[in-house]
Formats: structure tokens, C-alpha cells, sequence
């Protein structure tokens, strides 16, 4: 997940009517133009207003003997969003490696890491983890950690140039390296053997990274590193939970956005859910559900924290029409509420990653895709 950067001056939003719940709301984000290419932004992080990045992947829709495709990565520079050049893959093996973003952090704009998985390098196949780096000129690929088969990093946190976390899974099983400003190593002990897979990571300190995964028979996993080990934070038992984003504000303020299995009509249903922990005990919080047909999934995909007050949480909702739209959520302090989002695509629309700064600045990214045609990536700014 993202850095915080010290507070600053306050954007006034305007406040919006909601419709759906009948109360006045902050104003939400608004599409911006970028790059459109067949495939997606799943992840940004943001080091100042005027120096942001979005990642994610690119869909193949030529001929399988085509040229590989690189991971995608975009730069906002204050005026416009720009496709950077990452570097070609080597191989291998037989085939050509195709590769993908999950997450991205950064530690100054000379210092920001991105990680994700690559496949097509060997055969057979099960996909090895992506980590890449930029220096503030270009991308290239770190090979200073382990490289192994079935590993995958879906995302990234921050601290120091010296002190980074990158979370996944390996064969199903969560993974857990750090970043020591000379080499990635493997972190593991037997709490993080036994988590499950991985898919979000966020650290307010060096003494205070948590990490989350997806739904188990208890619960998500939630770990957390206290500055010498990892151990397993007892979380919400509730079958059916899962977690996809974590942000973390203190020892005692820690959020989490995903999903809630909901039983309907013979069928199990997934709904938006927040957790959060007050440095007791984690809880769901009330948060309000997007549409009234408990037919209709809904999730939470990313969430950012301005402050103890000022938290974004971005989605997606299933539509009756078919297809999908933006979700976005917004905690003041007291509530969630639901914030106006655009759906500029025709068909199906869905926010994957939020980032955040002190001085009001919000971004997310996602898909749209219109009718007949592959998703392409969507952008949000407050």
C-alpha cells in the first residue's frame, strides 16, 4: 500500500447529493484522460501531486506468436498521465514471458518499487514474482532476490530506502520479503507458513507493518510485524470474509476493505465490508451496501488513508443491467458514506487501487470497457 506524506493544506470539496441514500456527500472523483490500451491499472501510489503512478497489465489480442508484454506503468506529472517504458524480459525457457504489475510503492520519486508475477519463461509453467525498481530516469528489473517457481507478488509498502515489505503467495501458501536497501530475502517463520495467500500490505512504522489475505475458514489472515517478528492478529471470525487492501494510520488504527459472503437464494453472494482495528480487537464497521438487491455482489478493492478522519475506499458494484460500476467510500471520522463516481465506460466499470496525500490529492485507478470491446484503464481524480 501507500506512504502517507505529512499533512497539508486542505482541499475544499463541494458537497453532492446521493440519491440512493438521500443525504448530502462530499463530491467525488472525476475520469481523467490516460493512455488507452487493451488492459488495466490495478495499483498507484503517489509521492506528491505532480508525481504519481498507476501499474498494471496489458491484454494480448494479436496473434499468440506476437511479442511478449511487458508490465504497465503510467506517471502523472502534474498535467497529464504518460505510459512509461518498462524493461523486456528475458526468458528462461521456451516461451517469451509475459508479465503484469500488482502493486507499486515509493519511497521518493527517485525510489519506487513495483512488483507483480511473470509467466511464459519456463515450461511448464506456474509463474515466478516481478520485482522492478525505478531510479528516476528508468524501470529495470531486481534480481537480487529469489526467483522461484509459483511465486507471485501482489503488493508493496515503503518505509525507507532500506526498508521495503512486498507480500503474495507461493503456491498458495502466503509470501512475505524485505527489501534492506542491498537485497530481497524470503521472511518466514512458521505464523507465515500458515497464513494462506497474501494480497495486501501497509506499514505506518518499521515497528508497525501489517499484512492481509484472502478469506479462510476463520476468517482472512492479518499479519503483523512488531519490528523483530511476524505474528497472526486474531481477526473477525467470520466465514466467508475476504480481505483485499489494508492501510495503517498507528498501532491502534488499522483499516480493511473486501468482501462478506452473504447466502441468497441458494447461492453465495459477495458484499463490500470494512474491518477495523482499535489496537484491541478487530470489528466490522457499518458501511452502507451500494444497492438494495442482495442478488447484486459488491467489493471493496483498495483504501487509502488521508488521515484519522479522511479515508478512501474504492470497488466495484454488479449492476441489474449486467456489467459492473465504480464504487467509492468515504470515512469522516464517525461513518461511511457512499461518494458519487463516474462509470465512463459503456459496459462494465471497476476501481482497483486508491492513493492519497495530505493536501486532498486522491487517484484511483481501475477498467472500463465499452460494449464488444477489452477493458482499458480507467483513471480517477479528486
Amino acid at each position: 500500500m501507500n506512504r502517507r506524506i505529512t499533512r497539508r493544506a486542505w482541499r475544499t470539496r463541494t458537497p453532492a447529493f446521493d440519491l440512493l441514500e438521500g443525504r448530502q456527500l462530499l463530491s467525488g472523483l472525476q475520469a481523467v484522460p490516460s493512455p488507452q490500451f487493451p488492459g488495466g491499472l490495478v495499483a498507484t501510489a503517489a509521492i506528491a501531486d505532480n508525481d504519481i503512478w498507476a501499474v498494471g497489465f496489458q491484454i494480448q489480442v494479436t496473434a499468440p506468436t506476437a511479442p511478449p508484454l511487458p508490465p504497465i506503468a503510467e506517471h502523472f506529472d502534474g498535467k497529464s498521465w504518460s505510459v512509461v517504458p518498462t524493461p523486456a524480459l528475458s526468458s528462461g525457457g521456451l516461451n517469451p514471458p509475459n508479465a503484469e504489475f500488482f502493486g507499486v510503492a515509493g519511497v521518493s520519486s527517485k525510489d519506487v518499487w513495483a512488483v507483480g508475477v511473470k509467466t511464459g519463461p519456463d515450461n511448464p509453467d506456474f509463474g515466478e514474482q516481478l520485482i522492478e525498481h525505478w531510479d528516476g530516469t528508468s524501470w529495470s528489473v531486481d534480481t537480487t532476490g529469489p526467483t522461484i517457481e509459483g511465486d507471485a507478488l501482489r503488493a508493496v509498502t515503503a518505509i525507507s530506502a532500506n526498508d521495503v515489505w512486498a507480500v503474495g503467495s507461493t503456491h498458495g501458501n502466503a509470501l512475505v520479503e524485505h527489501w534492506d536497501g542491498t537485497s530481497w530475502s524470503i521472511v518466514s517463520n512458521t505464523v507465515i507458513a500458515g497464513a494462506g495467500a497474501l494480497s495486501a500490505v501497509s506499514a505506518d512504522a518499521s515497528n508497525d507493518v501489517w499484512a492481509v489475505g484472502q478469506a479462510g475458514t476463520g476468517g482472512p489472515p492479518i499479519l503483523h510485524f512488531n519490528g523483530t517478528t511476524w505474528s497472526l492478529s486474531v481477526a473477525v471470525t467470520i466465514p466467508d470474509v475476504g480481505a483485499t487492501s489494508i492501510t495503517a494510520l498507528s498501532p491502534t488504527n488499522v483499516w480493511v476493505t473486501g468482501t462478506v459472503g452473504v447466502f441468497f437464494n441458494h447461492r453465495m453472494h459477495r458484499k463490500a465490508a470494512i474491518e477495523h482495528w482499535d489496537g484491541t480487537s478487530w470489528r466490522i464497521v457499518s458501511s452502507p451496501n451500494p444497492t438494495s438487491s442482495p442478488a447484486l455482489d459488491s467489493s471493496l478493492n483498495g483504501i487509502a488513508a488521508i488521515s484519522a478522519n479522511d479515508i478512501w475506499a474504492v470497488g466495484s458494484l454488479n449492476k441489474s443491467t449486467g456489467g459492473t460500476a465504480t464504487l467509492t467510500e468515504h470515512w469522516d471520522g464517525t461513518s461511511w458514506t457512499i461518494i458519487s463516481s463516474p462509470d465512463p465506460g459503456t459496459a462494465s466499470n471497476s476501481l482497483l487501487g486508491v492513493t492519497a496525500l495530505s493536501d486532498g490529492t486522491v487517484v484511483a485507478v481501475g477498467t472500463q470497457t465499452n460494449q464488444g470491446t477489452d477493458e482499458t484503464p480507467l483513471i480517477l481524480h479528486s
